[in-house]
């Protein structure tokens, strides 16, 4: 056994081990994916991909211009990133030197704090309120001038909860007035309807990240993206590896933004699920929190791990996050279509 120690940072940090494998088959509820897959048109395309895209280095200038059309920015303010997962990382090793302070409301998505541990940031959590809404006020008394970086996830994964645009620009401007930057990430944006990506344009220390992972159905393609002004990119890319993002993912990438008609189908589809499961938890006296984007919390008193464990038998897969704060007890269960839906809710009825 080896006598060599990581640095201090791995050693005391918390692994992230999610349950990953066993997962095809099932109706996969637990990760927050699209249930359905990626555009047809994206399956097509990646039969017709030719060997050299294989067998070459990547190239990303032709796929950036695309994106960077599709969002209406200059590609200078755009960095293509394996996941979100990865721009995480290389805002945090760009900017936060190990004892500087990171910013994040809790509960929320795990990779935020993994990357702050591993860089060796003094991390403030700050908590949502009990009914799982932002709080805002408590984020913006929290900034000060030790502050580096505050992370805000909109819709937050995984409550749902949405930070309204105006309490947004409130964190950016008590954010800039102590030189620091906020991350926002918008993993689901198009479930919710609400975007600031606009806001880069208008405050010089935001960073607004993106996934191909959600509702374009490319989990395991690993595409995301960062958009901030040029001066930050620029150092982003310097940190950043130079081929972590593979050239089947751009491709797939390339034609899914253009299929236009796909999303929109599918976030209408689950729209109409997240009312039909809404009603029928009410129904059954469950109680479900508010949320904005395509899974939400529902509460099962001493029974989660429970209703977790049976409904896999059933193969459906849901994620217990009673370990997370304010979520004792409770599931956060993603919601596919309308029929996928229908099936979770027979299970559940069964079950309890």
């Amino acid at each position: 056994m080896t006598t060599i120690k990581p640095r201090k940072a791995v050693m005391e940090m918390e692994s992230y081990s999610p349950p990953l494998e066993g997962r095809r088959g099932m109706l996969r509820l637990d990760f927050n994916e699209n249930t359905v897959g990626c555009s047809p048109k994206v399956l097509e395309a990646l039969k017709n991909i030719k060997e050299e895209e294989i067998a070459a280095y990547p190239e990303y200038s032709k796929f950036k211009s695309k994106l960077a059309e599709n969002l209406n920015v200059s590609a200078d303010k755009l960095m293509v990133t394996n996941a979100t997962d990865e721009a995480i990382m290389v805002i945090i090793q760009t900017y936060v030197e190990a004892g500087e302070e990171v910013i994040i409301p809790v509960p929320t998505f795990a990779m935020f704090k993994f990357y702050a541990q591993l860089a060796g940031a003094k991390i403030k959590e700050v908590p949502y309120s009990s009914n799982l809404s932002f709080p805002t006020k408590k984020v913006i008394d929290s900034i000060n001038k030790k502050t580096k970086l505050i992370i805000l996830c909109n819709p937050n994964n995984p409550t749902g909860s949405l930070i309204e645009r105006k309490d947004v620009i409130k964190v950016i401007e008590k954010a800039q007035k102590c030189d620091c930057l906020v991350l926002l990430d918008e993993a689901y944006y198009q479930y919710s309807g609400l975007e600031c990506l606009d806001l880069v344009d208008r405050y010089d220390n935001l960073i607004v990240i993106r996934t191909f992972s959600k509702v374009y159905g490319m989990g395991g393609l690993r595409l995301g993206y960062a958009v901030s002004n040029p001066e930050i990119i620029k150092n982003m890319l310097k940190a950043g590896s130079p081929y972590s993002v593979n050239t089947m993912a751009m491709y797939a990438a390339s034609v899914g933004i253009d299929d236009d008609n796909y999303v929109r189908w599918y976030v209408e589809e689950v729209k109409q699920a997240k009312k039909l499961l809404y009603n029928a938890l009410a129904k059954m006296k469950i109680k479900a929190y508010p949320s904005t984007a395509n899974f939400l919390i529902a509460k099962f008193p001493k029974r989660s791990k429970e209703i977790e464990d049976k409904l896999k038998e059933k193969g459906i897969l849901v994620r217990d996050r009673s370990s997370y704060p304010l979520l004792k007890d409770c599931l956060r269960i993603g919601v596919g279509t309308v029929k996928q839906t229908e099936q979770l809710i027979s299970a559940i009825k069964e079950i309890i």
